[in-house]
């Protein structure tokens, strides 16, 4: 890696240290040193990417459990910005709803057979179909919307319950978020309206790859291996100091960990309200079963989800190139784990499994390579109606602690998930350059 090389450039005070090198840390990185400013990259792991990394073994490559990019998101304009292509293609559902709330009682119903088929009465059909042509035109925006629970809009809105839980499918696969007592209406069906996605070619770690050349043909530093034990000092004099006993002089300080994790840098002890409200946002969680396959034995069928059970099923191969030999593919299979919720893993995984025996029987013969990760963190903050929504997260300039700054997908007034996280680290940026957003988003710097 290029940027091993520079890790051990010295330099007295950085005008930006930057704890963590995953696609928030990488994207601020480039337009800060676009910017002028001199810029170091600290990441605990041995290799940037945080959960956009990928693994490669046996001819396949695992992302960290499913991952879609939005092509309309918040993101599309930082990709334009850094110079960026991401290259993938647009996945086709093709594959049942699967209905039942008991083990032994589910049934597979063809996503054309709710319209076409008896699966759902006439006025369960109509009240569908009127959900989705009205889709578009919900102002999700409005502040009533985003306090409003997703629950509390579907059953002001929608009569039929099972109308209201397929509803609930598609707005966890768009959003990851199974809560719908507590997730912002506004948000999640704000995600819901922008359909389109893409399965990425090689992976998400060709996309890190990409950002991170950016980052140091910007003159951009790296530290790998590099665990943050604290942050220190207001701006213009702060100091981050490792687990190791290296500290490294900044002007500001940009963290892009979790909320959690950065309040733990800052010390503990008595924190300003600003920061101690990280505390009550809730982590998002999911269990992920990776599987490499040397063939499907229903190769028509690329995608599954559970109406009744938080289930997932996609073959991300069918439209991404993610194995050496085309016969083979790679599936992600998934369940969105309740916030705050701890379940037993070796239940969990199998599940999993008997899911995939419902819709693909027999693949367990062509195992090539398998990853079960049971409590995987999606994203670092549900977007509560309680909290106001998406304009309820925190915002990149730390108020209360002059110089300090975050980003990530538990950041901004903009997007959710990666998209957050792009547009939270632009943000971050445009603060610490001290421009106006404006300014980023026509490409000035």
């Amino acid at each position: 890696m290029a940027g091993q090389q520079q890790m051990n450039r010295e330099r007295a005070i950085w005008d930006v240290v930057i704890i963590g090198g995953g696609l928030a840390g990488l994207t601020a990185s480039v337009f800060l040193a676009r910017g002028g400013k001199s810029v170091l990259v600290l990441e605990k792991s041995p290799a940037t990417g945080g959960r956009a990394m990928s693994t490669r073994k046996e001819g396949g490559i695992f992302n960290l459990g499913p991952h879609a990019l939005y092509k309309n998101g918040a993101g599309a304009a930082v990709w334009d910005e850094l110079g960026i292509q991401p290259h993938g293609e647009k996945p086709k559902a093709q594959g049942p709803l699967v209905f039942g709330k008991e083990q032994g009682s589910e049934k597979a119903v063809p996503m054309l057979q709710l319209f076409l088929g008896s699966a759902l009465s006439w006025p369960e059909k109509m009240e569908l179909l009127r959900f989705y042509r009205g889709l578009r035109k919900i102002d999700t925006k409005e502040d009533a919307l985003q306090r409003t629970s997703l629950q509390s809009y579907l059953e002001s809105h929608i009569k039929s319950p099972v109308i209201r839980s397929a509803i609930g499918a598609l707005v966890r696969v768009s959003s990851y978020s199974n809560a719908p007592e507590r997730v912002s209406a506004g948000a999640v069906l704000g995600q819901l309206q922008m359909g389109q996605v893409l399965y990425l070619h090689g992976g998400w770690q060709k996309l890190v790859d990409e950002v991170q050349q950016k980052a140091e043909e910007a003159g951009v530093s790296f530290s790998c291996g590099a665990s943050v034990h604290k942050i220190e000092g207001r701006s213009p004099e702060m100091s981050v100091t490792l687990k190791d006993g290296t500290v490294f002089a900044a002007r500001t300080v940009l963290s892009t960990a979790g909320p959690k994790e950065t309040a733990a840098m800052l010390g503990g002890g008595v924190l300003p309200e600003e920061i101690r409200r990280w505390d009550d946002l809730i982590p998002v969680h999911a269990a992920c079963l990776d599987l490499h396959l040397s063939a499907m034995p229903n190769p028509k069928l690329t995608f599954s989800l559970g109406v009744d059970q938080p289930w997932y099923f996609s073959n991300h191969s069918y439209a991404a190139s993610l194995t050496d030999d085309p016969g083979h593919s790679v599936v992600h299979v998934m369940k969105y784990l309740p916030p705050e919720s701890m379940q037993d893993a070796a239940m969990v995984k199998h599940e999993l499994e008997r899911f995939v025996d419902m819709i693909q029987p027999g693949w367990r013969e062509h195992v090539v390579n398998s990853r079960f990760m049971p409590h995987l963190t999606v994203t670092h903050a549900l977007v509560t109606a309680s909290m106001g929504g998406i304009k309820g997260r925190p915002a990149p300039e730390v108020a209360s602690w002059p110089g300090l700054y975050v980003a990530g997908d538990w950041v901004g007034a903009e997007g959710m998930l990666l998209d957050a996280s792009l547009a939270s680290a632009r943000q971050a940026a445009a603060c610490i350059m001290g421009k106006k957003l404006q300014l980023v988003k026509a490409g000035i710097f």
